[in-house]
């Protein structure tokens, strides 16, 4: 796809500056040429003095602006991930960033790792000189992932002079800064025929702690019972553990002295302390674009990008345990079942408490802080290189051709430190040897160099048996891997948490475009080719991580590819064109039939038509059939452990835990359970201790045998045109997009209660109970299980009037009503309306259900001046639907965004700009940790609403 940058050297055309209606040119949703204003499908263009003017050096905040596009993964919402912090994804109609297609100039570019969702933060800001957003379903033109729509960047390959501009910006409490600089160049050489333009690019943001706002400063309503100094309990398998109202938990107080704990909010861990509001990210960006035009039959181009992201995490150490998610190993790889009383370490109060109550080892909980640190860094190199040839057919330049290749890649690193969960319970276990001194107990653990640990109290821990925990001491070893196969690890190899990501993609792509004949308009239009397409990924994890005896959740390789064959056709037919009451009349339809390595062959469609009865009025509608195959991730994830939060219906306790007291009678049909008759038999109830809650585990992974998505998808609308009112438009647009077939897990608890309730055999193959009933694990695969609707109305106004002299004002707002927004989560299951209802952290919601989000940008300007003022309003929400006592509304909120930029000179090649995002300090709700609408480290609905507050940038741009 072709597109004429704007030269620089002149000056920027106005936001709301009307297309021209009679030029010919390739837009985003096609590939035939035609007039903009008589394009089928809505089209969302944000023009380069609308990226200018919201301050932004991350490409995906200027998205963020515009109501078609949903919450994202971003540097606000992945301060909790294992992996890909700071990763900027597109998500639109909140149907997800794995069906929102992502293109550069039309072609596409590699996913994350596992995936199609393109990482955005590789696309150079001041290179882009607009970004179209398409609605609806796309992939009949474009293929698989372009169910929501189409968001295509395009950039200045057609940028003449030199242009380098800084910016700094800063929150006004003096923090979350961020640095931009930027340098373009571009120059024509041979006459015109040949052109380069390269482009460099450097930011830093600094990132913002969730303890430097108010409102996330906390862990609410309580604290971690996971403390840095240690929980320690000398309660029996009948009692309650780990309770302030017992008596029988300890801890320390800052002198580490002994004392009773009384309770999270006074002696536990505030984890928001260390965590990020926002990650930092550092980004070095180069670019090359070239072309060479040998004859109007064969004209060369080149693309090159290269792109470097560091960014990093900051979270809470880990808390290590006797039991439950985290637990300590002992050397041997078994259960550790606590701390012996007999170690020298014990303090001798909580020695004797143990005593009295009749326990020999004591249950420990306790926080890593003295011992090693999770946070993680995170580097990705991003590489993307594109050759092709395209020309004139035909000497009357009537059909043309177009031929290229593109190869992008990205290698993804993640490291953080972490230990060997076997040392960890040897060094806890510990006696006094034969010289008096401290020494572990297992003389295995000894002969691999064990360093005795103590763990009671605040920075207890030694350096040595820091170093001990954190390396594999011993002789060769063979780590069977749950997935299959095994690997070695060796004496004195240091155990980190090690990811690393290879994602590849490989596309050759032909079409030819043409004039077939005329009816009683313009020729009828033809494109048509072929394409083909390579993708292959791996994520591989250190042995330990795979083996499950670090730190954290075990977790498994996934490694996987496909190819894809396809060959397409679309037509474009002006029927009618400048006759009485009938300015222009015309259909149009594309089709795409795709072969995969993976599910086979599928096909795509799409049909629509255009009617202006006068050139003031015309009305447009499409009909789509897009479809979605399964990612490599979706395909071929390897199963990996994750710890759950759910309740068993025949829990007498209610999912409480605690000693195991029944709180209820047994449900109905649970004595029907073989394995729990028999524990009622023996027990007299059926309940789960705090223990068994805690370790029940799950696997989730992959599905080979998936199939893919389809949508159907509507777009209807008019536009309005007036000659009478020169620089007016406004547009009326109608989408509807139903998904089906959607890939997605089936939720663990879901399965739980409908495997309880119907015992399908879908839900029941899930549930894995043990001889005495109690569940164990609960797992989850990918599934075609699923459905998505949304619909609603796009409106959107512009108009530029002049004020008095050379000052006008441009008039841009943009509006999105929102009809519907459901999901189905498995057929016959429930339909669960999420419109008006906020999105919420890792639990299946599309996004936050805004029924009214409308984007106001107003901009005064002269040749010598401009002030811009943006503004934003968001809809109220429920965090939970449907709203009952217990719900929170969320008001409704606006957003006011302020810019001035002086053009200084006659020839106005400096610029001068300050501007102020949330003028008004506008803060975000306030949940609690708790809720399922908070972010871990937010307390909110971290992806959705602003956590800055006001920030303040200025910068310069300077022209040659």
């Amino acid at each position: 796809m072709q597109a004429h940058a704007q030269d620089t050297t002149q000056p920027a055309p106005s936001a709301t500056q009307p297309a021209d209606e009679t030029a010919d040119v390739v837009v985003t949703g096609s590939r035939i040429a035609r007039p903009e204003l008589q394009a089928s499908v809505p089209i969302q263009s944000v023009s380069l003095e609308r990226i200018q003017q919201t301050g932004a050096a991350n490409i995906q905040d200027v998205l963020a602006t515009l109501p078609q596009v949903g919450q994202n993964f971003s540097r606000t919402s992945s301060n909790f991930s294992t992996t890909g912090n700071g990763q900027a994804t597109v998500n639109l109609r909140n149907l997800g960033s794995s069906r929102t297609l992502v293109l550069i100039d039309g072609r596409r570019t590699v996913g994350i790792a596992g995936t199609s969702a393109a990482d955005i933060n590789n696309i150079p800001t001041d290179l882009v000189e607009r970004v179209d957003v398409v609605t609806g379903g796309a992939s009949a033109v474009y293929g698989s992932e372009a169910v929501a729509g189409v968001v295509n960047f395009v950039l200045k390959d057609k940028f003449e002079g030199l242009s380098v501009r800084g910016q700094n910006t800063i929150s006004d409490k003096g923090d979350a800064g961020r640095q931009y600089v930027s340098v373009t160049g571009g120059k024509s050489f041979s006459d015109g025929r040949g052109h380069v333009v390269a482009n460099f690019s450097y930011d830093d943001d600094h990132g913002l702690r969730s303890r430097d706002r108010s409102f996330s400063a906390n862990d609410f309503p309580a604290r971690s019972s996971y403390a840095a100094q240690g929980l320690f309990d000398v309660s029996n398998a009948d009692q309650t553990q780990f309770s302030a109202a017992s008596g029988r938990t300890y801890t320390f107080t800052p002198q580490n002295a002994v004392k009773r704990y009384q309770g999270a909010n006074i002696d536990g861990y505030n984890r928001d302390h260390d965590r990020y509001l926002s990650v930092p990210v550092e980004r070095y960006m180069g670019t090359l674009l070239a072309n060479y035009d040998f004859s109007d039959a064969f004209k060369v181009y080149f693309q090159g990008q290269y792109a470097r992201t560091n960014s990093s995490s900051s979270l809470e150490p880990s808390a290590i345990a006797n039991s439950g998610p985290g637990a300590a190993l002992n050397f041997d790889g078994s259960a550790y079942a606590g701390i012996p009383i007999t170690s020298p370490y014990v303090p001798d109060a909580i020695r004797q408490a143990a005593i009295a109550n009749g326990v020999n080892v004591i249950q420990f909980r306790r926080r890593s802080n003295d011992i090693f640190s999770r946070s993680n860094n995170n580097n990705r190199d991003y590489w993307r290189g594109v050759l092709g040839v395209k020309g004139d057919i035909t000497s009357d330049s009537k059909w043309k051709y177009d031929l290229y290749y593109e190869h992008s890649q990205t290698r993804d690193h993640t490291y953080s430190q972490s230990i060997y969960m076997p040392n960890y319970g040897a060094a806890l276990s510990n006696e006094i040897g034969p010289n008096g001194q401290v020494q572990c107990s297992d003389p295995a653990a000894r002969a691999a160099g064990c360093v005795p640990m103590n763990i009671f109290g605040y920075n207890t821990v030694s350096a040595a048996a820091s170093k001990f925990l954190q390396t594999y001491t011993g002789p060769t070893r063979t780590i069977a891997l749950e997935g299959g196969g095994s690997v070695n690890v060796v004496n004195g190899q240091n155990v980190l948490y090690d990811y690393l990501a290879n994602v590849k993609q490989d596309v050759i792509s032909g079409s030819v475009t043409g004039e077939l004949f005329s009816l009683w308009g313009k020729p009828i239009s033809i494109a048509f080719g072929g394409e083909y397409r390579h993708e292959k990924s791996s994520e591989v994890f250190d042995p330990f991580t795979q083996a499950g005896l670090s730190a954290g959740n075990q977790l498994s390789n996934t490694k996987g590819k496909f190819n894809v064959k396809e060959a397409f056709v679309e037509i474009d037919a002006p029927i009618v064109e400048d006759r009485p009451g009938l300015y222009y009349l015309g259909l149009e339809g594309a089709a795409r039939y795709a072969d995969y390595s993976t599910i086979g062959g599928i096909w795509s469609f799409k049909g629509g038509a255009t009617y202006a009865p006068v050139p003031d009025v015309r009305f447009r509608a499409v009909y789509a059939r897009a479809t979605r195959a399964p990612n490599i991730s979706e395909l071929f994830s390897a199963q990996s452990q994750t710890f759950l939060a759910v309740t068993d219906p025949c829990d007498q306790g209610g999912g409480n835990g605690g000693d195991g007291t029944p709180t209820g009678p047994l449900p109905a049909g649970c004595a029907a359970i073989p394995g729990i008759a028999k524990t009622v038999a023996n027990r007299g109830s059926f309940t789960y201790t705090t223990s068994q809650l805690q370790t029940i585990d799950g696997l989730v992974g992959g599905n080979p045998n998936l199939k893919a998505e389809t949508a159907d998808t509507i777009t209807a609308g008019v536009v309005f045109t007036p000659r009478a009112i020169r620089n007016l438009s406004l547009t009326v647009d109608y989408y509807h997009i139903k998904v089906k077939n959607a890939i997605g897990i089936i939720g663990q608890q879901t399965s739980i209660d409908e495997c309880f309730t119907g015992g399908n055999p879908l839900f029941c193959n899930n549930v894995v109970r043990d001889a005495n009933g109690f569940i164990t694990r609960v797992n989850a695969i990918n599934l075609n299980t699923g459905s998505y609707l949304v619909s609603g109305l796009d409106i959107q106004g512009r108009y530029s009037v002049p004020i008095t002299g050379e000052w006008k004002l441009d008039m841009d707002v943009m509006y999105n009503h929102r009809f519907k927004q459901e999901q189905t989560p498995f057929p016959g299951g429930p339909v669960q309306d999420e419109l008006g209802q906020a999105d919420c952290y890792n639990c299946g919601r599309l996004g936050s259900g805004f029924k009214d989000h409308v984007v106001g940008n107003f901009t005064l300007g002269s040749s010598n001046f401009q002030f811009n003022y943006r503004v934003e309003y968001l809809g109220p929400l429920w965090d939970n639907l449907p709203a009952d006592s217990d719900s929170t509304r969320i008001p409704a909120y606006w957003y006011h965004n302020i810019q001035g930029k002086f053009l200084v000179g006659d020839t106005r090649k400096m610029e001068l700009y300050v501007g102020v995002n949330n003028l008004f300090d506008k803060k975000p709700p306030f949940f609690g940790d708790t809720s399922p609408v908070s972010w871990p480290g937010t307390n909110t609905v971290a992806n959705t609403y602003d956590l800055y507050g006001r920030m303040i940038y200025a910068g310069a741009t300077f022209k040659f």
